[in-house]
């Protein structure tokens, strides 16, 4: 096989394994014969993986639902059930797919008010759901701060949350079965950081969104399907691999002759593979990062059982994505944005201001100040990342077109 070939081949078996992380999905993973969890947001894979637990994410499913023939029509069904009208729009997915009674019962509802409020809400519904009364149900709360004092309490409670999974399912996390997961964990990230050193070469080599799809995999395909687990570390190496020999060839992706490097400080929009491909293919502009994939390397402490929960609750609150820039400070928040485009040599920084995203639109000012004093061409977009009916990829392509034109770097 070919380089690209391989890259391909790599694309499809993600776009496979997202299937489980879909509605119909969920209720295949119901089905497995394992216990069956349903989380309000990030499922903390190395827990119900160690476990051998089926764990769905609600916001997740959410947004996968925006994607696809009738997802507009879902969206609306769920504003006209009561949701409020300017909540992210996989959290209104979420909310109707609660509120319509298509969701399996699950073993245990775990919620959390993190990373926002209207994840915070969306577990509320969930915690007060009428079918639901009698499943046991675990509500983390997440702190805002950044010291190792946050990370233990966070961890403390997470010792709570596997006990209390524990008395639900009568399944136990072992101290053997929690290190072997922790560290393929950690074997996982250093890979992810592997690819993302590699993507800075020049012309990056491999489409840097990749590393969310491996992310991805391995955590909410993972808790979803503990199975696959393992799979995704080997999806990883294979990505490096490829990825290593393009950098060593000096060969940028195939079909794009790359002008352009720029930051897009939200997540990737569904409507993405309209947008992304055109703008690479057209004005060969490479979107380098987005907050999905973006990541720091948190490792797993596997001395002892509260050093590894207290560890996972660090890379939780420090390393994932939207949790770490929407959970924590406004120098968090822009610190990244001036690390990225210097890591990356991005010429630009987009900022989308999804709709959904309030904490996002609220640091609008701080993070054009920050740019202008770095000297990073700055621009706001103002779209909904679920909802292309909001403004269409064709505007945002040609709005983000004239933006490079009147900067000069196209």
């Amino acid at each position: 096989m070919t380089d690209q070939e391989i890259i391909n081949a790599l694309t499809a078996e993600g776009n496979e394994y997202f299937k489980a992380l879909t509605i119909a999905g969920v209720n295949d993973n119901a089905r497995m014969g394992r216990p069956f969890i349903i989380v309000s947001d990030d499922a903390l894979p190395e827990i119900p993986v160690a476990m051998d637990i089926s764990c769905s994410i609600m916001t997740v499913a959410g947004a996968m639902g925006t994607v696809g023939p009738g997802a507009a029509e879902r969206i609306d069904k769920a504003t006209e059930m009561g949701v409020e009208n300017r909540l992210c729009a996989s959290v209104k997915m979420g909310a109707y797919f609660l509120k319509a009674g298509i969701l399996p019962v699950p073993d245990m509802v775990i919620t959390t008010n993190s990373p926002c409020d209207a994840v915070d809400m969306l577990g509320q519904m969930m915690d007060n759901y009428p079918p639901w009364a009698k499943v046991p149900k675990f509500r983390l709360d997440a702190p805002h701060g950044q010291t190792d004092e946050d990370f233990v309490y966070f961890g403390a409670q997470l010792k709570e949350m596997v006990q209390a999974i524990e008395k639900a399912t009568g399944k136990k996390l072992t101290m053997e079965r929690f290190v072997e997961v922790a560290e393929e964990s950690n074997r996982q990230a250093s890979l992810i950081m592997d690819f993302q050193e590699l993507t800075r070469a020049v012309p990056c080599p491999v489409d840097p969104d990749m590393a969310r799809v491996g992310w991805e995999l391995a955590r909410w395909v993972a808790a979803t399907d503990p199975s696959v687990f393992p799979k995704a570390t080997g999806w990883l190496e294979r990505l490096v691999d490829v990825t290593e020999r393009k950098v060593k060839a000096k060969t940028g992706m195939d079909g794009v002759q790359e002008k352009i490097r720029f930051l897009w400080y939200d997540v990737s929009p569904s409507w993405g593979s309209k947008l992304f491909p055109r703008l690479r293919s057209e004005l060969g502009a490479v979107c380098m990062k987005t907050y999905y994939s973006f990541h720091n390397y948190i490792p797993i402490d596997t001395t002892s059982m509260d050093s590894m929960l207290a560890s996972v609750a660090k890379k939780y609150l420090m390393g994932t994505p939207m949790t770490r820039q929407a959970m924590h400070t406004a120098d968090v928040f822009c610190d990244d944005i001036v690390r990225i485009c210097k890591e990356d040599k991005c010429d630009a920084m987009i900022m989308p201001c999804h709709i959904g995203h309030r904490d996002t639109n609220a640091y609008q000012k701080l993070a054009r100040d920050t740019c202008r004093a770095n000297g990073i061409p700055f621009f706001f977009l103002g779209c909904d990342v679920w909802d292309e009916r909001y403004m269409p990829a064709d505007v945002v392509f040609d709005r983000l077109k004239t933006f490079f034109q009147s900067t000069g770097l196209a």
